[in-house]
């Protein structure tokens, strides 16, 4: 089950931070200012580690969370809806009512929604949004099974039960094998040889940059969704 958003001090947390390096020796300053600088991910246990997707050297930041008693109500949801599909356009309260409205009763429901309500609240905040579209899917089949890069500036993903979304560091793509307009059929293209698939885990909140940030260069995060179980 797949959640997907789309449009104060900050402080990365180098614990799990993964970095590409270039060597900038020996090279003129015009060429140096042109090098792709979104290279770098960033994970914590902490909420604040949203903000610091506005850093230049970051592409990604991972929020890494329990879920707790919000699997109890999505497993139920699983099976009381294996089809439940919701993709809407609004501020917190107007989601919270909407997703109130039309998602299955069962215990821990309201605790459910208050937590999407969270993360759009959250997401709305961070780039002083009116409003925000929210999609939220059960999946039976991968949403977008070939790796991509989204063309809007920035993407905020978390996953409630199954697989969490697959993404690859800068230093693992080929950009120009990358499966654009569904023109190439291979799952693995963009994938380097000798790469290694990176995978977020159910609770995980992650915000990741777009071709169209501001300062992405064309080099947003590299992703797809994974692919799905009954």
């Amino acid at each position: 089950m797949n959640l997907s958003l789309q449009k104060m001090p900050q402080s990365v947390d180098l614990t799990n931070i993964n970095l590409n390096f270039i060597d900038t020796e020996g090279m003129d300053q015009d060429s140096v200012d042109k090098i792709p600088r979104l290279m770098g991910v960033v994970k914590s246990s902490h909420q604040d580690v949203l903000a610091d997707i506005y850093q230049n050297n970051i592409s990604m930041a991972v929020w890494q969370r329990p879920l707790g008693l919000l699997s109890k109500y999505t497993e139920s949801l699983l099976v009381s809806d294996p089809n439940f599909v919701f993709k809407s356009q609004g501020n917190a309260d107007q989601l919270n009512a909407k997703l109130t409205k039309l998602l299955p009763d069962a215990e821990n429901k309201a605790l459910f929604v208050e937590d999407v309500t969270l993360l759009v609240d959250m997401f709305a905040c961070l780039f002083d949004l009116e409003e925000v579209g929210l999609r939220l899917n059960v999946l039976s089949s991968a949403m977008c099974p070939r790796f991509h890069v989204d063309k809007i500036p920035c993407r905020l993903v978390s996953t409630y039960a199954g697989s969490g979304s697959e993404w690859l560091h800068e230093a693992h793509v080929i950009r120009d094998r990358l499966g654009l307009g569904g023109h190439v059929s291979d799952h693995n293209s963009g994938l380097h040889e000798k790469g290694r698939i990176n995978q977020l885990r159910a609770g995980d909140v992650a915000l990741m940059k777009g071709d169209e940030w501001p300062t992405s260069l064309g080099r947003g995060v590299v992703h797809r969704s994974p692919s799905a179980s009954l």
